[in-house]
């Protein structure tokens, strides 16, 4: 913090004051004299004939001038912005700059959510399970809420269940996997890829020669480096298709033969001779006798003979939430990771669905202080005309008193010192009796409640509102009494015809 010394203020409005008076007084005993000043050109001026006007400029010797004390210090390195110590010899070229692009990997382009699909969480059954044997292990009570946020935690909690609407497109799931897509061509990308397709075409590898002829240049791919043969080559356009169809299928394939690029020179092209000396054919599982020479041949056998029985269409797909990305279509894995986002805001149709699948497990769902809450048993008043032993009555009296108190606490005021265990699990099974029964509720912090706290909060806002409305009752002014109208004009208002 500023330290001032003392009487600043003072010293600082005497000097100001003693400013103010000096130049008011030079100015009424003073007048300006502004005849010495010249606001004419410089060819115009006294004795500017035949001279050279007086340069107003430092004239540059080679030299920055010194700094002075407390100045700003010069920068380091060359002048240029940011850090002093940087070598700007050292920029890369445009060329350099250009290769680095083309090794980096490509990013995903952003697709919207495929419009009339839902996607919806859906936990999984064994996670329920656990939940409900620890809620009725423990006797504790948990916000709805809560157990939503508690699913939404791991991926490996909860299923997403992608439906069609009426007017939305129809699914297509591949009967190996949980592979979802919307055309035919996703799915023959996808399966170019995947492994349950050589248990369907196996590959085989054979030695052929290598293409004789004399190659110039060869193509080859601008992101993984493989190469892909000349130009003119026949079959050329077949590898850069099923390159770009196994690798690269989020370009557009003009994109993609924009990253092709040429190289020339001997050892480039017997190191092409020597990869086209090995060749994969894939043959028929079901009938070996039936040979294609590439995968290209093999995806549209699989197109035209076995699509129905890889892939089905359906309306309501499954799929596990920590899906691979390829085996979704671009547009439904938006749609997945979307409900997965709004469901971490605001988990509102998980907890609805939650709700529905513990009371099917025999837990009660209740309301407690506003909100929803899941516990071994629904809130219930303790009847008047019911007898108690001494254990049970100590606790619920106890708990009646000190509402919202720990269970810690319980212990220390309610069980006796120095009790054998068995004693103590005694003391326990009556509070479990009392929690099963909703004579008392203990939250999933540790708090233990009588079940009349359930309607407080609500009670305190009722009579809140009702002392609101009688002061404002009270406040308001009584209108003042109208004057009673005169026979006359009640006679003439009764005369009076209607319409």
């Amino acid at each position: 913090m500023l330290k001032f010394p003392e009487n600043w203020g003072c010293r600082w409005v005497e000097n100001l004051y003693c400013r103010f008076f000096n130049m008011s007084e030079s100015s009424d005993n003073q007048s300006l004299d502004l005849s010495g000043l010249d606001f004419g050109p410089a060819w115009a001026r006294k004795g500017a004939k035949g001279e050279k006007p007086a340069k107003q400029y430092r004239e540059h010797k080679g030299e920055r001038p010194k700094r002075k004390e407390g100045g700003r210090k010069p920068r380091q390195g060359g002048g240029g912005r940011g850090d002093g110590n940087r070598d700007f010899r050292s920029k890369p070229n445009h060329n350099q700059r250009h290769n680095d692009s083309r090794d980096r990997k490509p990013r995903r382009v952003f697709v919207p959510a495929t419009e009339g699909v839902s996607a919806s969480i859906m936990p999984i059954e064994e996670g329920v399970d656990n939940l409900v044997k620890e809620i009725s292990a423990s006797g504790r009570t948990y916000s709805v809420f809560d157990l939503a946020r508690v699913v939404l935690g791991a991926r490996d909690r909860f299923h997403i269940i992608l439906k069609s609407e009426d007017k939305g497109p129809e699914l297509l799931q591949a009967k190996h996997d949980n592979a979802v897509f919307l055309t035919k061509d996703e799915c023959l990308t996808y399966a170019a890829s995947a492994e349950w397709i050589n248990t369907i075409y196996k590959p085989e590898e054979l030695e052929v020669e290598a293409p004789a002829g004399d190659f110039q240049n060869i193509a080859k791919c601008g992101i993984s480096g493989e190469l892909l043969g000349p130009t003119n080559f026949h079959g050329y356009q077949d590898r850069v298709i099923e390159l770009h169809r196994t690798k690269f299928s989020h370009f557009t394939l003009e994109n993609y033969k924009k990253r092709i690029v040429t190289e020339s020179g001997e050892d480039v092209v017997n190191l092409w001779k020597e990869s086209m000396t090995k060749r994969t054919v894939y043959k028929l599982a079901s009938d070996e006798s039936v040979v294609f020479d590439s995968k290209t041949a093999m995806l549209q056998h699989l197109a035209t003979s076995e699509f129905e029985n890889n892939f089905h269409k359906t309306r309501k797909a499954q799929v596990p939430s920590d899906i691979e990305a390829k085996k979704l279509s671009p547009g439904l894995l938006t749609c997945l990771k979307e409900s997965i986002q709004e469901q971490r805001r605001y988990p509102g149709d998980l907890s609805s669905f939650l709700c529905r699948q513990l009371s099917g497990r025999q837990l009660a769902v209740f309301k407690w202080q506003g909100k929803l809450h899941c516990g071994p048993s629904r809130p219930h008043m303790l009847p008047e005309d019911l007898n108690m032993a001494d254990r049970p009555k100590a606790i619920y009296t106890w708990v009646n008193d000190h509402s919202g108190s720990g269970i810690d606490a319980l212990w220390k005021n309610v069980c006796p010192e120095g009790i054998e265990e068995k004693a103590k699990f005694e003391w326990y099974h009556d509070l479990h009796w009392l929690i099963n029964e909703g004579y008392v509720i203990f939250m999933n912090n540790g708090l233990l409640f009588p079940s009349s706290a359930s309607k407080k909060p609500a009670a305190k806002k009722a009579a809140k509102k009702t002392a609101k409305k009688v002061t404002a009752k009270e406040e308001k002014p009584e209108p003042e009494s109208k004057p009673e109208p005169d026979s006359e004009s009640t006679e003439k208002a009764e005369n009076k015809p209607e319409g």
